[in-house]
C-alpha cells in the first residue's frame, strides 16, 4: 500500500524561502520511495486477472477456467465445473511459500452458478511426516445471486517433512458449478501495526489549548494538565441485577462507560405473565447507571426466537396484518409500554433480536410486522437509534451476506434502521484479526454505524482468551464504521457461558482482564505541559471528554472541560485565566540574551523572562519585554540534519531525536516543524543534532 504524501509549504523570499523550496523538492523525491507496510498476497493470479488459470488447478477431476460472466472485482474470475465430488474445486499449492510456525489469513469470494444455495467451504490439505490433515478454514452457505466471503485463519505447524500444502475451495453438491474471485493468503504478523496506524488516523485528533489573560494577551508558563475522563468510542458491557453488589458496581464503574441490560429489559422479564408488567429491576439498573454517568443501550423490544417467547404469547390467536388478533394487540401493547417507559433513557434499541435465525412474529403476523416494529418505535422515540442485532455475522461469516441483504431490504423500503448490531460471540483457539476486519468492512458497505453489541471469547486457556480479546478490540477499534464494543458479561460468577470472563470470582483480574485494562490505558490520553510564549500547549489525543487543569503555582488553579471531537484540522480551545492582583517578588537576576539586571520589588507580571520570543506583559504599571535564547551558530538546520531526520521516518516510540512534534511518531507533523526551521540556527534544546 503506497503512502502518497502532499506537502503544501508557503514560502517567502530570501534564503529561507529558497531553502524551503529546495527541501520540498528533495522531500518529494525521497518520500516517493517510502511505503507503508502492507500484507502481501502469497497466491499466484489470485483474481484470475491474467485471463488464465495460471497458478491454479482443478482439484480431482474438476475443470477450472477463467470467466468474465460473473466477477467480484476486475474483469475475470475462476469458474469450477465438471465437479463429480463435493471436495473438488479450485486449488493452489503453497508448498515452499508458507513458513512453518507462522499464521495466515486465507480468504476468497465465491458465488454459485447453477444452484440457488449450497454449502461451500475453504480447506487446507497438509501432508507431512505425521500424515495428512485437512484444516477447515471456514464453511458457509453460497448463493447464485450474490458473492459471499470465505475467510479464516490458519497456522502452519509442520511435523517432520512437509510434502503437500494445498489451499482449495470445495463443498457444493456434485454437479454444482461455482465462481472464485479475489482469493488471498497473507501473513498476519503485521496486523497489529496496521491496526494501530488506522487507530492513529481515525480515533485521534490534534488540539491546541491557548491561555489568555482578561486583556487577551497570552499567558506563558501556565501548567496544563490534560486528563481524558470519557471516550467518544463506546467501551461497555452487559449489566444485570447484581447492581446490588458493591463489588460488582465498583468494577463496572472502573472499567466501562456504556451498559446494556442482559435480560432485564426483555419482554419475558418485563411481562412474564399477560398483563403483569414489571420494570422494577430494570429501573433499578437504569437508575444506578444514570447516577454514575453510564450511557445505556436498550435490548431488546422483541426477541423472535421461539424458545425465548413466553408461553402465554404462544397461546394467543393470530392472523397476518392488517387483520386484528390477540397477538397483534399484545405486540402493540409491548411497543407502547417498553419504548415509552425507556424513552429518553436508552439511546439505542435492538428492535427485533436475531431476525436472521428466527421469525416467530413474522410467521404469525406476516412480513409487514417487521417494518411496523421499527416505524412505531421511531414514532414513539425519534431520538433513539434503532438497530438490527444478530450473530454469525462477524465471529463467523455464515450469515454476513444474508445480513447485508436483510438490511438493504429494510433500507430500500424506508424502514428506519439506524445501526448494525453484530453480536461477536467467539469460540475456538484464536481470533483472526484480518478476517474480523474483512467482515466489518463488508458490513460497512451498508453505510450504517456498526456496534459490536455482545463480545465474548470462550477459551479455557486464559492467555489465549487475552490474546483474542486484544486482537478483536484492536481490530474493531481500528475500523472507522465501528462505534462501540460491549462485552456480554465480565464476572466469572455472572456470565451466560463459561470461560469468557475477564475477572475471577474473587474479583481478581485474570490475564484477559489485565489485557483489557492495558488497552484502555493505551487508548486514554493524559498529558502535562506548560504554555509557551504564545500561551499555547499542543497535544494529540483520543476523541472524547477531557478535564483541563490550568495552574499557576501558588496563585490559581482552574479546571475546564472540553470535547475533542473528530475533525480533519486541529481543534482549538481558548481559555481566559484571571490572575487578579497577585504580587510577584522578583529577585536580582540576569536575563540571558536580553541583557540588564532586574532588582527586587512588587511587580505584577504575566510573561516569562528568558523564554524564546517571550510575550509582553501588560499588568499593573509596568511593561516587560521578555528575553530570548539565541540559536546555536554551530548547528544549522540543513541537508545534513535532514539525512539524519529521514533515518527515523515513520518510527514510533518515546525519545526519538526526530520526533520534533513530540507525539511519539516521526511523520509529516515533525516534517512541518523541520521545514519551518530550514537554514536557520538550531533552536535551543533542538533534539536533532
Amino acid at each position: 500500500m503506497r503512502a502518497d504524501i502532499l506537502f503544501l509549504v508557503q514560502t517567502g523570499g530570501g534564503k529561507r524561502g529558497v531553502g524551503r523550496r529546495l527541501l520540498l523538492l528533495l522531500l518529494i523525491i525521497s518520500l516517493m520511495t517510502i511505503s507503508a507496510r502492507a500484507a502481501v498476497n502469497l497466491l499466484t493470479n489470485p483474481g484470475f486477472e491474467t485471463g488464465t488459470t495460471t497458478g491454479w488447478t482443478g482439484r480431482g477431476g474438476s475443470s477450472l477456467a477463467a470467466s468474465s460472466a460473473q466477477v467480484h472485482t476486475g474483469s475475470f474470475s475462476g469458474l469450477a465445473s465438471n465437479r463429480t465430488q463435493t471436495w473438488e474445486g479450485p486449488m493452489q499449492s503453497l508448498l515452499g511459500v508458507m513458513q512453518n510456525g507462522k499464521s495466515y489469513k486465507i480468504s476468497g469470494w465465491v458465488r454459485l452458478q447453477n444452484a440457488d444455495s449450497n454449502s461451500i467451504g475453504l480447506t487446507v490439505q497438509q501432508t507431512d511426516s505425521g500424515g495428512t490433515q485437512y484444516h477447515s478454514v471456514e464453511w458457509l452457505t453460497g448463493y447464485d445471486d450474490q458473492w459471499v466471503l470465505l475467510s479464516g485463519g490458519f497456522t502452519l505447524n509442520v511435523n517432520g517433512t512437509l510434502s503437500v500444502l494445498d489451499v482449495y475451495f470445495e463443498g457444493p453438491a456434485a454437479g454444482v458449478n461455482f465462481y472464485l474471485d479475489d482469493a488471498e493468503v497473507v501473513d498476519t504478523s503485521g496486523w497489529k501495526a496496521e491496526a494501530d496506524a488506522r487507530i492513529e488516523q481515525i480515533r485521534k485528533r490534534d488540539a491546541q489549548i491557548t491561555v489568555l489573560n482578561p486583556q487577551g494577551h497570552p499567558l506563558s508558563g501556565v501548567q496544563v494538565q490534560i486528563d481524558q475522563i470519557k471516550h467518544r468510542f463506546a467501551f461497555g458491557s452487559a449489566i444485570n441485577h447484581n447492581v446490588s453488589d458493591p463489588n460488582y458496581t465498583q468494577f463496572f464503574k472502573d472499567h466501562f462507560e456504556w451498559a446494556v441490560m442482559e435480560n432485564e429489559s426483555k419482554w419475558y422479564s418485563n411481562e412474564p405473565s399477560q398483563g403483569q408488567v414489571d420494570y422494577n429491576t430494570a429501573d433499578m439498573i437504569y437508575n444506578w447507571c444514570n447516577a454514575n454517568g453510564i450511557i445505556m443501550r436498550g435490548h431488546c423490544v422483541y426477541w423472535c426466537v421461539d424458545q425465548y417467547v413466553q408461553s402465554w404469547i404462544k397461546n394467543l390467536s393470530y392472523a397476518p396484518l392488517p387483520a386484528t388478533s390477540e397477538l397483534r394487540t399484545a405486540v402493540e401493547n409491548r411497543m407502547d409500554s417498553a419504548v415509552n417507559h425507556f424513552k429518553g433513557k436508552f439511546v439505542h434499541w435492538d428492535i427485533n433480536n436475531e431476525m436472521l435465525h428466527s421469525s416467530f412474529f413474522q410467521d404469525r403476523l406476516g412480513p409487514n410486522i417487521r417494518p411496523w416494529m421499527f416505524q412505531e418505535a421511531n414514532s414513539i422515540d425519534p431520538n433513539c437509534l434503532l438497530f438490527v442485532n444478530d450473530y454469525e455475522v462477524v465471529s463467523s461469516g455464515g450469515y454476513t451476506s444474508a445480513y447485508k441483504v436483510q438490511i438493504q431490504d429494510f433500507i430500500n423500503t424506508g424502514v428506519p434502521v439506524h445501526g448494525v448490531g453484530a453480536q461477536c460471540h467467539f469460540w475456538g483457539s484464536d481470533i483472526e484479526p484480518y478476517t474480523v476486519y474483512d467482515r466489518l468492512e463488508s458490513l460497512a458497505q451498508m453505510g450504517l454505524p456498526i456496534w459490536c453489541t455482545e463480545y465474548d471469547f470462550a477459551s479455557t486457556n486464559v492467555n489465549i482468551r487475552a490474546d483474542g480479546l486484544e486482537k478483536f478490540y484492536r481490530t474493531a477499534f481500528s475500523h472507522s464504521a465501528v462505534g462501540g464494543i460491549l462485552m456480554w458479561g465480565f464476572w466469572e460468577d455472572s456470565h451466560w457461558r463459561g470461560d469468557c470472563h475477564i475477572v475471577d470470582s474473587n474479583w481478581s483480574l485474570n490475564a484477559a482482564g489485565i489485557r483489557y485494562e492495558s488497552l484502555m490505558d493505551e487508548w486514554t490520553t493524559n498529558d502535562t505541559n506548560t504554555t509557551d510564549f504564545s500561551g499555547n500547549v499542543n497535544f494529540r489525543g483520543f476523541h472524547g471528554t477531557y478535564e483541563i487543569t490550568l495552574t499557576v503555582p501558588g496563585v490559581i488553579t482552574e479546571v475546564k472541560t472540553i470535547e475533542l471531537e473528530p475533525g480533519a484540522t486541529p481543534a482549538e480551545f481558548i481559555f481566559e485565566l484571571n490572575l487578579g492582583d497577585h504580587n510577584f517578588d522578583i529577585s536580582r537576576s540576569t536575563i540571558d540574551g536580553g541583557g540588564g539586571l532586574s532588582t527586587g520589588g512588587q511587580y505584577v507580571l504575566t510573561a516569562t523572562i528568558g523564554q524564546a520570543d517571550a510575550a509582553y506583559s501588560y499588568e499593573s504599571d509596568y511593561e516587560l519585554l521578555g528575553g530570548f535564547w539565541p540559536g546555536e551558530p554551530s548547528c544549522t538546520v540543513g541537508f545534513r540534519l535532514f539525512a539524519r531526520f529521514a533515518e527515523y521516518w515513520l518510527e514510533t516510540g518515546p525519545d526519538l531525536p526526530a520526533d520534533l512534534y513530540a507525539d511519539n511518531v516521526v511523520d509529516y507533523l515533525d516534517l512541518g516543524v523541520f521545514v519551518d526551521e530550514w537554514l536557520c540556527y538550531c533552536p535551543y534544546d533542538w533534539p536533532l543534532k
